[in-house]
């Protein structure tokens, strides 16, 4: 937030402020009701203004649930960017999975807010296609794997089929986390990681062989 405030007046920086109070007061609502049934009178009662009062910030409710939903984006972005492009295929699959499933851990709200939404017709400027970077990041990591000789897509499986495995598991797996197996620990060991792994290099063509 300093580095966005540096070089504005007061002013500025006040109604940035009370901006990013609107939308914390969205987010919630966002959760409550999903992102069909916001209202501007829902947030305006929650954030404690006039719903007149809110137009001054907000031209309209899908400005809100856009805004909304390209900070959620943005930030997901931020945790697959810092995956190194350099990295072998395979590997690079694994810790972009890695990276989704740290920005599940970490942003909760986020994530549910981009669940709720990726099934619903989203306004502009929403950032929909930034929510599926992690997917679309999987499926190009996987065509350039099979460029590379490293992936070995077969009669049975497609590239694509590929890439959508490794995205169903982790998706999966996230939705898992919140799971206590404490009493099936003898039958189901909890390691997300190491799971993603042994999946991707069933995939490889050295795991090709092995099947």
């Amino acid at each position: 937030m300093a580095s966005e405030t540096a070089g504005l007046s007061r002013r500025e920086r006040r109604r940035l402020a009370t901006r990013e109070e609107i939308l914390q007061a969205a987010r919630e609502l966002l959760l409550e009701v999903g992102p069909e049934e916001l209202t501007l009178r829902q947030v305006a009662r929650r954030a404690d203004f006039s719903p007149a009062a809110l137009y001054t910030y907000f031209s309209s409710r899908d400005e809100i649930v856009a805004s909304l939903l390209a900070e959620s984006f943005d930030r997901l972005d931020a945790y697959l960017r810092r995956v190194p492009r350099e990295l072998q295929p395979a590997e690079r699959v694994v810790q972009l999975g890695v990276a989704y499933m740290d920005f599940a851990h970490d942003n909760p709200v986020d994530l549910h807010c981009i669940l709720s939404a990726t099934s619903q017709d989203l306004p502009l400027g929403s950032g929909q296609a930034v929510g599926l970077e992690a997917a679309r990041l999987i499926g190009q990591t996987f065509r350039e794997g099979v460029e590379k000789g490293v992936f070995a897509p077969s009669g049975e499986q497609s590239v694509a089929e590929m890439a959508y495995g490794v995205w169903a598991l982790v998706h999966g797996m996230v939705s898992l986390s919140g799971v206590d197996l404490g009493v099936v620990a003898e039958d189901m060991s909890a390691e997300p990681r190491r799971v993603l792994e042994a999946y991707v290099a069933r995939l490889t063509t050295r795991g090709a062989g092995t099947r």
